[in-house]
Order: C-alpha cells, then sequence, then structure tokens
C-alpha cells in the first residue's frame, strides 16, 4: 500500500523555492540566456564551415621514424 500522504523534506523545500516569485524570474532570465536563441544567418554558418580547418582523428601514440631500430 503506497503512502500517498508523505511529502520528504527535499520535496518541501523545492515546492517552497518554486513558489517564490524572484526565483521563477530568474529561472526565466536564465532560461532566455543559453537556449533561447535569435536568428541564425544561414550565409555566415555556411561560410564558417567552408574555412573550418579539418583536424586528423586523434593520435594514440606516434609511429617510429625508422621500425629497423
Amino acid at each position: 500500500m503506497k503512502n500517498t500522504k508523505y511529502v520528504s523534506e527535499a520535496t518541501e523545500f523545492l515546492r517552497g523555492l518554486i513558489n517564490k516569485p524572484e526565483i521563477r524570474e530568474d529561472q526565466h532570465k536564465m532560461r532566455s540566456t543559453w537556449w533561447d536563441k535569435g536568428f541564425i544567418d544561414q550565409e555566415e554558418q555556411e561560410n564558417y564551415a567552408k574555412n573550418e580547418i579539418k583536424h586528423d582523428g586523434y593520435v594514440y601514440f606516434s609511429y617510429p621514424a625508422n621500425k629497423n631500430k
């Protein structure tokens, strides 16, 4: 049988924290900083892609210059 009346202290703390208006405003501001992006210029993106320097794969070790040594 599941006890649905129990609420942990952590849950109470988080629910109380979410309901503070200044926290909500900060959440929206930070979300817009990291996730909401404006217009992306496609021509500029293509120019970046054309001018990108192609790199070789990651080198785990170097080959000896002369294998006979």
